[in-house]
């Protein structure tokens, strides 16, 4: 799968489907790649913790989440 370059800071709602679409851990580290080339983006990681903390994302998908993005 080729990975285009963002170019703009993606909304919450967008990065929301795009993680609950992420099918294994392949695919969530190129979406941080392709996030850690956009201006003013935060740092996957810090990001599905804010997302955690504001209830827009469930413990179970974040954890998951997390725990993909912790053994890369």
């Amino acid at each position: 799968m080729v990975m285009t370059p963002m170019s703009v800071k993606p909304t919450e709602d967008t990065l929301i489907d795009a993680l609950r679409g992420c099918q294994g851990r392949q695919e969530l580290k190129q979406l941080e790649q392709r996030l850690a080339t956009v201006e003013d983006a935060p740092p996957l990681f810090d990001w599905i913790c804010d997302l955690l903390v504001k209830r827009r994302l469930s413990r179970i998908l974040a954890a998951k989440l997390l725990l993909q993005l912790h053994q890369t």
